[in-house]
């Protein structure tokens, strides 16, 4: 199964380096050089780190690290944090179908390859015959205030259930509000992205999975409020996960297993249910089209009518499409995508305020400062000294 990264469980490879450091802690000196590199189906190498330390970092897409000490079996984690990997530790980049990386490597570095790793037989899962294929994570992940995550998509289905807090989840084109005790299960293949209100904090458990099955579309894209059983089966599931002993992977696939039954059941109580892509393909591909460029062209000169042009429909149409699914036009979501990145760029520490406006591509410093301020209550500044 893929771990969670964290100090306890990575500490023989490496360390797990702060995400609020600059440049989310990979090294500036002279003699290191940081690239992004993407991976794609095929042949998995593994290799072994030489002369100096690697860091790597997530940069898009689902991606699974595999690191072993020499003469042991590969461990295998989730990255979605900046690392350091000791040199000697033998490596390997596992994509999800594809993703793309952040490597830091010195001048006096390498990655020795050793061998091929046979993709059909990597451990990466719980597996289990009947309806739960596998599970491949499972986090509980407690965020700050204004929490923000642009979005990506997989062929896994995704649970999301929130424990303090609430949650918006725009998936397909469509933003729903999950509350505590509230949970969704993404479609496969769905572009998806999360986001918390400015002054909201946030607690939330995730678990992606294979399924098998037929007639497993009401499980999809609905909001459902959970009874006291299925909270519990929630929770076994985290006390299994951090037990780890010889039965966990078994308890941890039944509880999900029972979970699914019951909102099959219809124990779980959906509400407000998304509209199928049957019924509304057009209109949800539209906004999902709209989302993911404007989220993948967060650092270019936007504006609702080259994005609705992108798209093939014209501004105004757009700008209805966005006001019914999400409440907010496109020119305020494109506010917001950007304000985000730069606190994402605060944070790294290495540019000042001006070169972040002319990044994102605002007119003036002094229009970015206000949107700044508008949006999270405190100034760039204030922010900048808040996360240092």
């Amino acid at each position: 199964m893929i771990q969670n990264l964290n100090k306890f469980t990575f500490a023989a490879f490496g360390q797990i380096l702060p995400e609020s450091a600059p440049a989310r802690g990979f090294p500036q000196e002279p003699g290191w050089t940081t690239e992004s590199v993407s991976f794609f189906p095929g042949p998995v190498w593994v290799s072994r780190v030489t002369g100096m330390p690697t860091y790597l970092d997530f940069e898009r897409d689902m991606t699974v690290l595999a690191v072993g000490r020499p003469g042991e079996e590969l461990e295998y984690f989730y990255l979605d944090k900046p690392v350091r990997i000791h040199p000697g530790i033998q490596i390997a980049i596992i994509p999800r179908g594809s993703c793309t990386i952040l490597r830091a490597l010195h001048a006096q570095g390498a990655w020795e390859p050793l061998y091929p790793l046979d993709a059909g037989v990597l451990q990466l899962n719980i597996r289990n015959q009947i309806e739960i294929c596998g599970i491949y994570t499972l986090f509980y992940q407690e965020k700050e205030k204004g929490f923000f995550f642009k979005g990506e998509s997989h062929d896994l289905p995704e649970l999301i259930y929130v424990d303090k807090g609430s949650l918006h989840n725009v998936v397909n084109g469509v933003d729903t509000l999950l509350t505590q005790g509230e949970m969704m299960i993404y479609g496969p293949g769905l572009w998806h992205m999360q986001y918390a209100e400015v002054n909201t904090e946030v607690s939330f458990i995730t678990v992606s999975f294979e399924l098998r099955g037929n007639d497993l579309d009401s499980l999809f894209n609905s909001r459902i409020r959970l009874d006291s059983e299925g909270a519990r089966l929630l929770r076994r599931m985290l006390e299994e996960r951090e037990k780890n002993d010889r039965y966990s992977g078994d308890l941890i696939v039944c509880s999900l297993q029972m979970l699914l039954l019951t909102i099959l059941q219809n124990g779980g109580k959906p509400e407000n249910r998304l509209k199928t892509p049957a019924s509304l393909q057009n209109e949800n591909g539209i906004v999902n089209a709209a989302l993911t460029y404007i989220s993948i062209n967060a650092y270019q000169k936007l504006s609702v009518p080259l994005v609705a042009k992108e798209c093939s429909v014209s501004p105004s149409r757009l700008t209805a499409l966005f006001q019914e699914r999400l409440a907010a036009t496109p020119g305020e979501y494109i506010r917001r995508v950007k304000l985000e990145e730069s606190k994402a760029l605060i944070r790294a520490g290495k540019l000042n305020f001006t070169q972040i406006a002319q990044m994102l591509r605002y007119s003036t410093v002094q229009q970015f400062s206000r949107q700044f301020k508008a949006k999270f209550g405190l100034s760039p500044s204030e922010f900048a000294k808040s996360v240092r």
